[in-house]
């Protein structure tokens, strides 16, 4: 396997630094730092720090998209639902630094639209993606409009679990996961 390309390192390093040290603390320079780059360097790759912040955001989404692909195109149509929040709910656990990062994310789009519309279209992309999840446990090979809007949804509730567990780790995150299968299952047996 190849060494990560230096624009892979300071996507992968911006992740880390607004993980651990928040959004405001990640400055282009610990950035940088943290990729094992000069700040001129980083610049070469991207132009501004939101410019290196959507494409953090782009790959995390690419990432996130190939998996839960592959993972339906492999689940029988039985199995769906089952194995979606059973990803789900490792994810919470594997990538509590990824969501954290992504929160963060979402938080500084609010001031800049540049970054509100890269968000907003990763958003749809992984709403997309979860309704073809609804789809195929439904025998669908495409997603209804009500899949959008469950999947819609439930992206949003999951946030906010997220955005509750990062915040107080004595959130009950698992049942609060159990509850939302339970009512994501309802809803799609209601369709």
């Amino acid at each position: 396997m190849s060494e990560p390309s230096t624009r892979e390192r300071l996507i992968a390093a911006a992740f880390v630094v607004v993980a651990r040290e928040g959004l405001d603390a990640a400055s282009v320079k610990v950035i940088a730092a943290e990729a094992g780059v000069t700040s001129g360097l980083l610049h070469y790759h991207f132009p501004t720090k939101d410019a290196l912040l959507e494409a953090a955001l782009r790959q995390a989404l690419e990432s996130y998209l190939l998996r839960v692909r592959t993972r339906r195109l492999a689940t029988a149509q039985e199995d769906q639902l089952q194995a979606f929040f059973s990803e789900a709910r490792q994810a919470v656990t594997t990538d509590a630094e990824f969501f954290r990062a992504r929160l963060a994310f979402a938080v500084r789009a609010l001031a800049h639209p540049q970054l509100a519309d890269a968000l907003r279209a990763l958003n749809a992309a992984a709403i997309a993606e979860t309704a073809l999840t609804f789809a195929a446990a439904a025998g669908r090979d495409s997603a209804s409009e009500r899949d959008l809007q469950l999947a819609a949804t439930l992206k949003a509730a999951f946030d906010g679990l997220m955005l509750s567990w990062l915040t107080d780790p004595s959130f009950p995150i698992d049942a609060a996961g159990e509850i939302l299968a339970v009512a994501a299952k309802g809803w799609l047996e209601r369709s």
